[in-house]
């Protein structure tokens, strides 16, 4: 036999060989350190039974996950009692069953213990910090960390009157790519901080709760922060009590569903509120100054204001672009950004309010409206005015101002105020006959308008 050919084939073969040895090196080492990435609370100690302190236990499930570079903590479906508080470290995700948002259903239960629980899935237990709405969070979030899949519950809270003050369910503690998705907090006094502390890229996905004082609050996100799919509704007095009691009565007087500060492009897509005193309020709540939003398909109903704008940064502002909004509008004094809103309903509040109008425009910033339809249609709010410019600047074009003397309600479209910095109103179309009243001591543009469409 050639040698050479013999020698040839020797190393062939020594090739595959050690390509071989390399590729089981390889999957050894992957796979066996994945195997250390999924951890099961239950062989850490964890019950789930409602009754066990299951604290220690996942806690200690999740400084393991760390240990190991990060790493899924896994809880099986049941009711884990949490006394005090837990803290998710970098880069660990604490996992529950579900894939989606769920609500709260009666539904009998594979364990006998739970036959009577409306409550199903992986549920968290809270009970610590009652009266001390300043108290350690429920759950702190870390760099790089996720819940996911998770009902939260705060099983002794007032069901019928004013809610007793917790602290916040879930809080960043400084840091970036913080994640809660697919969870309900079925009532929570304050759900979502990610304000105190920074909590830039934060990405909140498909939450369900019900808040009763503060829903979600964000300050400090010096890099893009996302909210999709968030969906603040009585989840609790809703589908648990079954009617509209004094707890919800005390949130319309009293709660805030989203409070949103200094955020540098805040994109939020399919967000919604249902009966609070206000659904969204852009504010300026630290040193660091307000933010600018983009909110699409995002709005509120049946509250008292839909939307507040104290302040909001003067080169970005807000944008609201195909949304519904059923609630009061009110840019106040020391707002100085551009607020917008285009392809939106607008439909004023429901209920005894006490208003002068339904939407109200001050300070400095301009507040422009396109390809928007107006509808005041509660007959029950008296206003005098649709919109009513006090002040600021304002612009609407190629709107549609649907009340008119067939409605529940025959109302002035547009007031502009004596403080009324500059208004171009064009292109747009009124049902009913009643004029825009024009006070502004500046110039502005009101031209190729038709009114009375709808009386003719």
């Amino acid at each position: 036999m050639d040698t050479s050919v013999l020698g040839d084939s020797v190393m062939c073969i020594t090739k595959v060989l050690l390509a071989a040895l390399i590729t089981l090196l390889f999957t050894t080492q992957v796979f066996g350190a994945a195997a250390h990435l999924a951890i099961n609370v239950t062989n850490y100690g964890a019950k789930g039974d409602g009754v066990t302190d299951d604290t220690a236990a996942i806690q200690k499930a999740l400084d393991l996950a760390e240990s190991s570079g990060g790493g899924i903590v896994q809880l099986p479906a049941g009711n884990y009692l949490i006394k005090t508080n837990l803290n998710i470290p970098p880069s660990v995700t604490i996992e529950g069953v579900w894939r989606i948002p769920h609500i709260a259903l009666k539904l009998k239960s594979p364990n006998p213990a739970f036959d009577k629980t409306w409550l199903s899935g992986t549920v968290l237990l809270a009970v610590d910090g009652a009266g001390q709405p300043d108290g350690k969070p429920f759950i702190t979030l870390n760099h790089n960390s996720t819940i996911k899949g998770l009902t939260i519950y705060y099983p002794d809270q007032v069901v019928d009157g004013e809610p007793v003050p917790y602290p916040w369910t879930v809080a960043s503690a400084g840091g970036d790519n913080m994640s809660i998705i697919d969870c309900l907090f079925v009532n929570p006094y304050q759900a979502v901080d990610f304000g105190t502390r920074p909590a830039g890229r934060h990405l909140i996905r498909n939450l369900y709760g019900q808040p009763l004082y503060k829903g979600l609050f964000i300050d400090k996100c010096f890099d893009v922060g996302r909210c999709e799919n968030i969906h603040f509704w009585p989840f609790w007095t809703g589908h648990v009590i079954g009617k509209i009691n004094k707890t919800d009565e005390w949130v319309l007087k009293n709660g805030t569903a989203f409070i949103l500060a200094r955020s540098d492009w805040e994109y939020m897509t399919g967000c919604f509120a249902i009966s609070y005193k206000i659904g969204l309020h852009f504010v300026s709540a630290s040193n660091r100054g307000p933010g600018n939003y983009l909110m699409t398909q995002t709005g509120a109903d049946c509250s008292d204001i839909a939307v507040q704008v104290d302040e909001t940064q003067g080169h970005s502002g807000i944008s609201f672009t195909n949304s519904q909004i059923f609630g009061r509008i009110v840019v106040n004094e020391k707002n100085i950004g551009p607020v917008k809103f285009t392809g939106c309903g607008l439909f004023g509040s429901s209920g005894k309010i006490k208003a002068t109008e339904m939407i109200r425009i001050d300070g400095r910033g301009k507040v422009s409206f396109d390809n928007c339809s107006f509808y005041a249609i509660d007959p029950t709010p008296k206003c005098d005015y649709l919109i009513n410019a006090v002040g600021g600047r304002l612009g609407i074009s190629n709107c549609t101002f649907i009340n008119s003397k067939n409605t529940v309600q025959n109302i002035t479209p547009i007031m502009l105020g004596e403080n009324v910095i500059s208004a171009i109103i064009a292109d747009n179309e009124f049902y009913g006959s009643k004029q825009i009243v024009n006070n502004a001591k500046r110039p502005v543009i009101i031209k190729d308008n038709l009114f009375g469409t709808d009386e003719k």
